[in-house]
């Protein structure tokens, strides 16, 4: 009786320490978030997702609804992030606050789930308090949360982290109706975002630690790693599925590839170093990091030789830290999708990208979170003090610099000027920031920006259409058209440089050249509304289109 009574107190002793642990987080979350609320939408593909989309700002429609599970616009096919923008069309309007706090409150689901996961699975309630801290409060988390288009890091983090939990409650007794919430969340997150596809390969991690089903035998006093493996088998079949269609798909809509598969795997080893290296030192972030095509060989020799040190070690100590193993490879499976080895997305032109780590990151911070207190600190109460002291410090310090990251999130112009500031030879920063300079009206500073980007990469066809639209404005029809030619030819596929060149032919008088352009830019894209309508006008006989 004494030994149920003292079992109840702990066990109420821990249910007070997790609610406590929750709480806290929820008000560290909302404490640094909140000012999104005054934030801006982001002229970097938030337009694609939400203001400028013509289904997502007609709200939740049966068109649109219908559309969202049809479409593979912007690369790939992600019904529910569409389903979510909508909503939020249908909830908020365009202002913008109420898309920004959407996201925060998923991040914040986010983390009390993985929180209650994390301790559910490990039993180690403060450890994982740790762990969910960091991942709230990460500086380099602060992209996913900030940015209204990364909605799909939110939804596929969400369904991620309720699949962890549901599978904690599994292998208490394993069942098919209690696999079926697994592999739900599973099909959830794949319409979500394809980086999904990694979960099967973490349950197995988790398998080995601190589940320790590799270790269990079965009736015949044999080893269940085969049950184990044939249990994930309908996730790895839909993993090899969504990344077929993924690959597919990106395929059919890109015209150029970047770099050479050489090239993509060495930037690969060197983005994972950086990874590593800004988890601990979060400093100079950008919402944009440029491929270095001439990565100096000592940097990659670094990278690589860190990589297969850690590697080793968490081989070598699979047995005295099974964490620091599942940890290591949570991290390197589930970020590998985002590498670029195999290019879709932005990977085509950055080599790495802060929204990248946000579930990557949870296998490194659950290697802090049990590593450290194990390796050093040991057990006597004064290194238990020492490591509270710590813990609550670097907490600190990451709300501190994620409050301060945040603030570069409240405009476009803002957000691409600390891009340029703290990156170098970014042509992608400086076209964006010429982009949002030019709809404020500031032609002359986003005419040097335009140029800036050009000059850093001669092969960015992007800028010299941006340049010829500028240069349209002012007038400049034979100026314009040249960049608009510089643009096509370096890539032949441009609609929007071929009606760039067909209004500055039309300003020339030069109508039959000009309704040609515009018959180029339809053939490329029949969707292109300002070319049909050229085109429609001119073959009315109308002058002054």
């Amino acid at each position: 009786m004494a030994g149920d009574n003292h079992k109840t107190i702990q066990t109420s002793g821990a249910l007070r320490a997790s609610d406590l642990a929750a709480v806290c987080l929820v008000l560290a979350v909302v404490l640094v978030y909140l000012p999104v609320r005054n934030y801006d939408f982001i002229r970097y593909d938030d337009e694609k997702y939400v203001t400028e989309n013509p289904q997502v700002i007609g709200g939740l429609t049966a068109d649109g609804i219908l559309w969202a599970f049809k479409t593979t616009e912007i690369g790939f096919w992600q019904p529910l992030p569409w389903l979510s923008h909508m909503a939020d069309v249908w909830v908020f309007g365009l202002n913008a606050g109420g898309h920004h706090l959407v996201n925060v409150l998923f991040h914040l689901i986010n983390t009390v789930i993985l929180f209650i996961a994390v301790s559910a699975l490990t039993g180690a309630v403060w450890r994982s308090a740790f762990m969910a801290a960091l991942f709230a409060l990460h500086p380099m988390h602060v992209e996913s949360v900030a940015w209204i288009a990364a909605r799909k890091d939110m939804l596929s983090g969400f369904f991620w982290v309720i699949a962890l939990w549901a599978y904690a409650y599994y292998v208490k007794r394993p069942s098919v109706g209690r696999y079926m919430p697994v592999l739900c969340c599973f099909i959830l997150g794949l319409m979500s975002k394809p980086v999904m596809v990694t979960l099967p390969a973490v349950l197995l991690l988790l398998d080995y630690w601190p589940l320790g089903r590799f270790s269990e035998t079965g009736v015949q006093g044999k080893k269940n790693h085969g049950v184990l493996f044939l249990e994930k088998l309908p996730m790895f079949a839909l993993a090899a599925a969504s990344g077929a269609v993924t690959y597919f798909t990106e395929m059919g809509s890109r015209t150029i590839h970047s770099a050479p598969l050489s090239g993509r795997v060495i930037n690969a080893v060197v983005s994972y170093a950086r990874y590593i290296e800004k988890m601990f030192y979060p400093v100079r972030l950008s919402v944009v990091y440029p491929i270095n095509g001439d990565i100096p060989l000592w940097q990659l020799v670094v990278s690589a030789c860190v990589i297969l040190a850690i590697s080793a070690a968490a081989v070598w100590n699979v047995k005295r830290y099974p964490y620091l193993f599942t940890g290591w490879f949570w991290f390197m499976a589930v970020m590998l999708p985002s590498t670029g080895i195999v290019e879709f997305g932005a990977m085509e032109f950055q080599a790495m990208a802060d929204r990248y780590t946000y579930i990557p990151y949870v296998g490194l911070f659950l290697i802090a979170a049990m590593l450290v207190p194990d390796a050093w600190l040991k057990n006597t109460p004064s290194k238990k003090n020492a490591a509270a002291a710590a813990a609550i410090f670097i907490v600190a310090a990451c709300m501190a610099v994620s409050s301060v990251q945040l603030r570069y999130w409240r405009d476009t112009i803002t957000l691409f000027r600390h891009a340029v500031s703290v990156t170098e030879s970014n042509y992608i920063a400086y076209n964006n920031l010429g982009t949002a300079l030019a709809l404020k009206g500031m032609d002359n500073d986003a005419y040097a920006a335009f140029e800036q980007a050009a000059a850093i990469n001669p092969e960015y066809k992007t800028a010299y259409v941006n340049l010829g639209n500028l240069l349209l404005q002012r007038n400049k029809p034979q100026e314009a058209i040249n960049n608009y030619e510089k643009a096509v030819s370096i890539d032949t596929r441009l609609p929007g440089a071929y009606h760039g060149i067909g209004v500055a032919l039309l300003s020339m008088g030069k109508r039959a050249e000009a309704a040609a352009y515009f018959e180029r830019a339809i053939a490329i894209d029949p969707n292109h509304r300002a070319a049909r309508y050229y085109l429609s006008t001119l073959r009315h006989g109308e002058n002054n289109p």
